[in-house]
Order: C-alpha cells, then structure tokens, then sequence
C-alpha cells in the first residue's frame, strides 16, 4: 500500500501477510487448491513483498482475477490488487469487487470461507478507511476503521487490530484531536506487547513521540524513542526522522541534518526503495530552509524519481512541488511553473485539496496553487495571478469546511461518551427502587398530564395571541434591518470601487499618458534629432517601470491574503529597502510585528501603506539628506510609524501652508485618526512620525 512521506502504517514487507492470513495452520481449501496458490505465490512473491513499491507486479495477478470465479483465491489477489493502489483511484475496481465477494462468501456454508470472508471484509474496511483519511472525509475514515477493528477482533487476528488503531491514531492526528490519537496509539501498543512484535511496538512508539512532538514535550519524545529496538531499515528510518524532528523542535538544524543524512545511509543499505522517501521530503524541506538550494533540488528530483517508478501518486505530486519551489527560489521561473502545474494537476487528478500528508502539504491543490499564486505575483502576470487566487480561496474555503465537519464530529464524539456514562449509572440502580419509581410515576404522570394539557392550551391560546399582535411589527422591523443592511453593503462596495478606480486614473494614467507623449517624442526625434533617442527611450522604461510598481501596489492592496500586520509590515520593507537604494543615501530601515498578527481592514492597510511611501518620497526628494532612517513598529492596537533624515529640514508653519505633500500626510493621519508630529527646522533635519490606533 502506499505509506504516507511522513508516516508508516503497516510494514510493507508484511502487509500482504498481515490480511491475507488471519491465522496459521488453518486450512481454508483442499489439497489441490494449495497446492496451485503455493505455485501462484512463488511468481508474485518477490514484487508481493513490496506492496505499492513496483505496480507491475499488477501483471502477475490481474490475469488471475476472474468475475465468474467466487473463492478465498480471488479474495487473496484483490487485496494484492487494492494494495499496490491504495491512495489512487485506480484500486477502486478492485476495491468494490472485493466488498461484494466477501459479502457473497460470508453465505458460504463452509464455517473456513465464511473466517476468510469475514477476515477480507476487515481488510475493505482498513483501505477504505485509509483511503478518505487522505480525502480528509474523516466520519468515513473513523467508521470504516473501527467496522475493520470489529471484523478482525471476530476472526481473532490481533496483529491487524494493532495495525487499525495505528491507522486510527493517524485519523485523529489528522483531526488535531492528540489525545485521542494517544490513545490510539497506546492500544496499538498493548498489542504488540502482548504478541512480542517489536515492528509493532516500534510503530507504536513513534507515533507517540510524533504526538509529543506537536505537543513540543521534547523529553517525552525522547523517552519514547529510547526503548525502541528498531528490526528493520524501515524501522530504524522512522526513529531517525522523529528524532531529526526533535532537533529542529529545539532549533538544531546541524543535529536534524545529521539524522536525516543516516536515515538515508540506512535507506541505501535497504532492499526497499521506498524506504528514502520517508526522508527524502523533510531533508529537502531543511534543505530549502538554510538556502541551500542546488543541494535541496537534487533532493527533490531524486524523490520524485523514486515516487514515479513506485506509482505513488501522493508523494510523486508532493516532491514535483518541492521541484518546482526550489527552481523559483533559483529563478528559473519557468520550469519552476511547469513543475508547480504538474503537481497541481496531480493533485487535482487525486483529489488532494488540503493537507495530503499528517507532517505537510506539499502535495495538495491548495499549497500549490498557493505558490502558483506567488509566482505569478512575481512575473507580473496580474491576470493569471488573479485567477489562480480565486482557485486558491476556493479551495482554502472547502478546507475550512472539511475541518468545521471534523470539528462537528468530534463534539459528537464527546456527547455519545457523556450519554454513554450517564446509562452506565443507571445500570446500577437497584431494581426495588426503579420499580417503587415507576409506581409513583405513573400516579404522577396522570395528574401531570391533566395539569400538562390545561397549561398548554392556554400558553397555546397567549401565545398565539402575542404572536398575532407581534408578528406584524418584527416583519417591519425585518424589513427595515434588510434594507439597511443592504444599503450599507452597497455604500462599502461603491467606496472601493471608487477607491480603485481613483488609484487607477491617480496612478496608472498619468503614466500611462508620459507613455504616449514620450513615444511621439521618439518618432519626433527619429527625424528631427536622433542622437536624443537614447535618452527618450530611458524615459519609457524609467515610466513602464513605475507603471508596474503602481500596478503591483493595486494588486497588494486588493488581496486579501495581505490584509495583515505581517502583510503591511513586508511591503512597506520591501518598498523602503528598494526606493532608499536607488537613492544613493545611506539608510537604516526597520519593520516589525510585535506580538501577535492580527487582520486589519484593506482600506486602513492602504493608507498606513501611502503615508510611508509619501513621507519616504519627501524625504527623499526635497531632504538632500545623507542618511534617511525609517521605522515601522505594528502591535495588535497600534501602528507607529517614523521616517527621520538629517536634511536641510523647512519651516513646518510655512510648508503646511504652501505645500501639497504635508497637507497630504495630515488628511491620512486624520483618516486614521492617529497622532500626527511634524518636527523640523532649517538645517537641522525633520522627523515625522505618525501613531495609529488599529480599530
């Protein structure tokens, strides 16, 4: 089966023994039977014992699969069938064939077929359930899993038990709900203790350290992964990959490289290529995150090569985003698109809309459109970016719901637990008492139900009378609540429409128009006087390049995404850092969140965003300073700005009198209702400094 970047549910190299054999030295057909299935597994063996690893070994078994045949033989070769496909559309032929054949066979008047049967309708649950674990369709995923923990509890095959709540545990992880998932897990590790299977124990294990790690109880962690007697590479990986996960907890990067690199040593020694993937993705991650980027895309290239080969959908789509991230980052951005596509497709193809994986997302639409989003932010390429923001919000708004529907069915989770205890208490109740209750009850309920009825009649009759009488005032009131409402929302929409359409004309048409009246000067000059074409020619660029900025300051504004301290506090950097080293002055420039981020409104965003940009254009342009420092320090109920230079400074008096751009910062400031300070005098530099609250 295919087994999550991240996570181990069953060991691969005894899945196939683990569903297809619910017991041993049970015979479940004659001699001859065995003897042809002895024959039939020494020519699938060796690709068997590497479930989703290699899909060809399909071609061993599909010819085997016949409609018309009804035996525990076609049972055995669909479970191979909806292993090597587990997490793809493509198992679910055989994943539907095999519900209705063990259905059938669980008539069979032979009490072995009906084990077998019964053995095989665990093993549709487990898929099933594994399968909407990965379409975040969590009420199917917990009910298909515990109705698999049933069928093998019934068979007695307490190893594929162990391996349900492995999976169980993943569920709720998934949930966020960790204490449960504990649970889970703590089961699953009873199990294995009570049959000695360390595989087992150690699956147990890390997945409870996997729990502390999100908790960030390192030393629990730790104390998980001690005792750990790895018996497999596969194994002695998934302990390294925690134990990586522990050091970047603490913030060693050095420690979690390390790990991860013996964790592909193990890999090379192994004779299961699957095992690198598990930590191919957090090595490219760290990889990625140090700057090491030439380093990180090998990596990623090379899991991606692994995932193809395998037919593992899910981490073939996550290692092509990590490609194309990393060629971004490299700026090469056009194979980087060509790959973010691929995995957007792929992850389309498999449904992957949220998060793909319990330890990240690479593979899912909504992380790759999401850098798709960027990317063409970048490029330029307003329309496209636009576009895939729509996919984005879409898709970000189904997430949410997914996890609204979790949220739901954990609270219900919660009320059956409370009903459950309260019957529990009743149960103990003496059977005297609860009949010497039942006997005054029943002379009670006489007389209740006489006093019931009367009260009813006449709360029915006021009732109905206060309705009457207030019903026609609430419609009025309704009626005017709507109206208000929907005046408002017209008066907001009619404002920023306004509003862009004023950036637009402000600051696009007047470019827009030096454009044209520059490239009538060009052809001019080309007759008149060429040796000034050059300089024309500059002129155009110098305008098309501020055309663009003022169109990406349109964009930024109108974004959602962006509608935060962190989003204000990156761009007024970003435009600070560009303009001051065009300038040729030397500058300090510092922007900081401090504290918690939180959303602010898009028109107080914007006008934050201007006052900084006029105040620094001022500085720049009328200070004839040698150095301009600017401050921008954002908490959850103020934003202070400061831009100081050490200029020729002004009469303040005078230039708010005379001057357009002061006059400009004190309307902002008033708009923000914040704290405006002009402070300057003639060679001793000026400071402005303004303090909002955020409302």
């Amino acid at each position: 089966m295919v087994i999550g970047l991240d996570e181990r549910i069953v060991p691969r190299s005894n899945l196939s023994g683990l569903l297809l054999h619910p017991r041993r030295g049970t015979t479940f057909a004659p001699m001859w039977k065995a003897l042809v299935f002895a024959a039939l597994v020494s020519c699938v063996w060796a690709s068997s014992a590497r479930a989703q690893e290699n899909a060809a070994r399909l071609d061993s078994i599909t010819p085997l699969l016949d409609p018309q045949k009804k035996d525990t033989l076609q049972l055995r070769m669909l479970i191979w069938a909806v292993e090597s496909w587990t997490t793809s559309d493509r198992a679910l032929p055989y994943l539907h064939r095999l519900d209705s054949l063990s259905a059938e066979l669980l008539l069979h008047p032979q009490k072995a077929v009906r084990q077998r049967a019964r053995h095989a309708r665990g093993a549709f649950h487990f898929f099933t359930g594994y399968r909407a674990k990965f379409a975040r369709n969590i009420p199917v995923a917990l009910a298909s899993l515990n109705a698999a923990i049933a069928e093998f509890q019934a068979v007695g095959h307490q190893r594929a038990v162990g391996e349900c709540w492995d999976a169980l545990g993943l569920v709720y992880q998934v949930t966020g709900s960790l204490t449960r998932a504990e649970e889970a897990f703590s089961q699953e590790l009873a199990i294995a203790r009570t049959l000695n299977d360390d595989r087992l124990g150690t699956q147990a294990l890390v997945h409870l350290a996997r729990c502390a790690v999100q908790r960030e109880q390192i030393e629990r962690a730790s104390a998980y992964l001690d005792p750990v007697r790895a018996t497999s590479p596969e194994d002695s990986i998934a302990v390294t990959n925690e134990r990586a996960d522990i050091a970047l907890l603490q913030g060693d990067t050095s420690t979690a490289e390390t790990f991860l690199l013996k964790g592909l040593i193990t890999a090379s020694r192994s004779d299961n290529p699957w095992d690198s993937l598990p930590t191919l993705v957090p090595l490219v991650r760290l990889l990625y995150g140090q700057g090491r980027l030439e380093e990180g895309l090998q990596r990623a290239r090379q899991c991606a090569g692994l995932a193809g080969r395998m037919d593992d959908d899910a981490a073939h789509c996550a290692c092509t985003v990590l490609i194309g991230e990393g060629l971004w980052r490299l700026g090469r951005t056009q194979e980087a698109e060509d790959r973010l596509l691929d995995g957007f497709r792929m992850a389309t193809e498999n449904r992957y809309v949220g998060v793909a994986r319990e330890l990240g997302d690479e593979g899912s639409m909504l992380y790759a459109a999401a850098k798709l989003k960027e990317l063409y932010k970048q490029l330029g390429r307003t329309a496209d970016a636009l576009h895939m923001t729509e996919v984005w919000t879409e898709l970000k708004d189904s997430v949410a719901a997914m996890s609204g529907r979790e949220e739901l069915l954990l609270a219900g989770f919660r009320d059956k637990e409370m009903r459950d205890s309260i019957a529990h208490v009743e149960t103990l109740r003496s059977e005297g008492i609860l009949q010497t209750y039942r006997a005054n009850r029943e002379r009670k309920q006489r007389w209740s139900l006489i006093a019931l009825v009367c009260a009813a009649l006449g709360a029915a009759t006021a009732f109905w009378l206060r309705w009457r009488s207030q019903r026609h005032a609430n419609a009025m009131v309704l009626e005017a609540q709507e109206k208000l409402v929907a005046a408002e929302k017209q008066r907001e929409a009619s404002e920023v429409r306004t509003r862009i359409a004023r950036d637009v004309h402000d600051q696009l048409g007047s470019d827009l128009t030096k454009l044209s009246l520059l490239g009538s000067e060009v052809q001019a000059s080309l007759r008149d006087d060429p040796a000034s074409v050059p300089q024309l020619v500059a002129d155009i660029d110098r305008v098309a390049h501020e055309a663009g900025r003022s169109l990406s300051d349109i964009v930024w504004a109108v974004d959602p995404e962006h509608d935060s301290l962190t989003g204000l506090s990156e761009r007024s950097e970003q435009f600070a850092e560009r303009l001051l080293a065009r300038s040729g002055v030397a500058y300090r420039v510092h922007c900081v969140v401090e504290g918690r981020d939180r959303s602010i409104d898009p028109a107080r965003k914007r006008d934050l965003y201007l006052f900084l940009r006029e105040a620094l254009n001022n500085a720049i342009k009328y200070a004839q300073a040698s150095k301009i420092e600017v401050d921008l320090t954002a908490r959850e109920d103020r934003v202070r700005i400061q831009v100081k230079d050490d200029g020729v400074g002004f009469h303040v008096p005078g230039a708010m009198r005379t001057g357009n751009g002061l006059r400009n910062l004190k309307e902002r400031a008033d708009r923000l209702a914040g704290e405006l300070v002009i402070a300057s005098e003639v060679g001793g530099g000026t400071l402005i400094r303004l303090e909002a609250p955020l409302v």
